[in-house]
């Protein structure tokens, strides 16, 4: 949970190579690589490891 910096730090990664992952959900939009679902917005992507991971608004 990253409360309302879920684009800046979405930003950074991107900008250090970081690919994220975009899926097709139901009532969810895509807004660059955070996908919206009314008021949360939610990053994912996977670490060196292959572990997937997310930054959500809270």
């Amino acid at each position: 949970m990253v409360g309302d910096k879920v684009d800046e730090i979405a930003l950074a990664l991107k900008a250090r190579g970081v690919q994220f992952a975009h899926y097709k959900m139901s009532q969810t939009h895509l807004e660059g690589d955070v996908h919206v679902a009314g008021e949360r917005r939610i990053a994912w992507f996977k670490d060196p490891d292959g572990n997937i991971l997310s930054l959500v608004s809270g």
